[in-house]
């Protein structure tokens, strides 16, 4: 199964990204994979993996990028209870400077890429967010209702706020 490692052009630069695929030269059913906000890391490779065993072209970018290439900030082994709140810390800064107007931006930029693919067929596309991704994919879904045909969100975060859009 092959996974690679892309750079997707953005209206604020390029995102590094990558995707996970089937093997053979077929072309497949597009999923574009939002992370949660400890971005890119083996986890999310696993699930994009998993996601192309069953056929599918699975794009993961780093909504992030413009703080720098994944991880944005260093990343210990495990992010258990003892770290989580440090962490979290450091990333909620990044994290609330991503803007709606910034995550549609790179939306239609994400949208774009996956859809020209040579191993992605014709078609509307899935988007799935893990915790904060639930946020992004449904915001990109909503932006996007004639190329997005199915929306899932795991562990999702992020989805109510008080404050007004």
């Amino acid at each position: 199964m092959p996974i690679t490692t892309l750079r997707i052009p953005t209206p604020d630069g390029q995102a590094d990204a990558f995707a996970a695929f089937p093997d053979g030269g077929e072309r497949h059913p597009g999923v574009l994979l939002y992370p949660d906000a400890f971005g890119i890391r083996p986890v999310l490779r696993e699930m994009a993996r998993e996601l192309a065993d069953h056929g599918y072209y699975v794009l993961v970018p780093n909504f992030l990028y413009r703080q720098g290439p994944a991880p944005v900030i260093e990343l210990p082994e495990h992010i258990g209870e003892e770290v989580r709140p440090a962490v979290i810390g450091r990333l909620m800064p990044l994290i609330e400077a991503h803007t709606t107007e910034r995550i549609l931006r790179d939306a239609d930029a994400y949208l774009r890429f996956l859809t020209t693919r040579p191993e992605v067929g014709a078609g509307p596309v899935g988007v799935i967010g893990y915790c904060i991704g639930a946020a992004l994919a449904m915001r990109t879904a909503t932006a996007h209702p004639g190329q997005v045909a199915a929306l899932a969100g795991f562990h999702p975060g992020f989805l109510v706020a008080d404050a007004p859009d």
